[in-house]
């Protein structure tokens, strides 16, 4: 099935793309980003690589926390105009700690439809092999770069009942587990996902201060989520 064009206002597609292992993209994925008048990433070296992995030649155009502002605008008067656009992220379900909020608002502002094209997402599938609650659970995403400002935030969460998740970039690993461990608590029981569906995937869990000693001992420096148990909940 084609995507549908009338006269009306056009379609804003919010597509999951793979967090790791390439064969994690859905049919219907593929089918709008080849069918879609523009593809709007995050950063054009990762739109282009994605849309070559699958042989796919559509215009990109960038939308990110630089231009966020200035291209929201122009990206809603296509979408006014009858244009069909697809949103992806760097990688995985768009929106999770992604720009592009203001783009859906303004879609809905001009009478477009919005509609998600459900996939991967680096939150659930941490959530599902961490072994932890999931009845109830606190996407807090990235933790402040600076220490005393991790620290401080991290002293908000340190009662609440509800598992954690946390993302950070590669190079931060160590930081967030050793305060994690002095602020959660050295016997808060957390799971580190590592690599998450591709073939060197590993789940490293325990109580903080043995999870923070391991990737001491071996470090790493790929992509990785943390999920923390909520006070109280094992």
């Amino acid at each position: 099935m084609s995507i549908r064009r009338d006269s009306s206002p056009g379609t804003l597609y919010i597509v999951a793309t793979p967090i790791g292992h390439p064969d994690d993209i859905s049919l219907r994925a593929l089918r709008v980003l080849r069918e879609a008048d523009l593809v709007v990433c995050e950063e054009l070296k990762e739109g282009r690589r994605l849309l070559h992995r699958y042989d796919i030649s559509r215009p990109l155009v960038d939308l990110n926390e630089h231009n966020e502002a200035q291209r929201t605008p122009e990206l809603a008067a296509r979408l006014a105009r009858g244009e069909v656009l697809a949103l992806i992220s760097d990688a995985g379900t768009p929106l999770l700690a992604d720009p592009g909020r203001a783009l859906v608002e303004h879609a809905y502002n001009v009478g477009a439809r919005v509609t998600a094209i459900p996939g991967p997402s680096a939150l659930l599938a941490a959530l599902v092999v961490s072994g932890l609650p999931m009845d109830r659970f606190r996407f807090v995403g990235y933790l402040p770069a600076k220490r005393e400002e991790r620290r401080r935030a991290l002293k908000a969460l340190r009662d609440d009942p509800d598992t954690l998740v946390f993302f950070d970039t590669p190079y931060r690993l160590l930081p967030v587990l050793k305060d994690l461990a002095a602020i959660l608590g050295r016997s808060r029981f957390i799971a580190v996902a590592c690599d998450l569906t591709m073939p060197t995937e590993a789940v490293v869990r325990g109580p903080a201060g043995k999870v923070l000693k391991h990737f001491q001992e071996h470090p790493f420096k790929g992509e990785f989520v943390v999920v923390a148990e909520g006070k109280g909940r094992r």
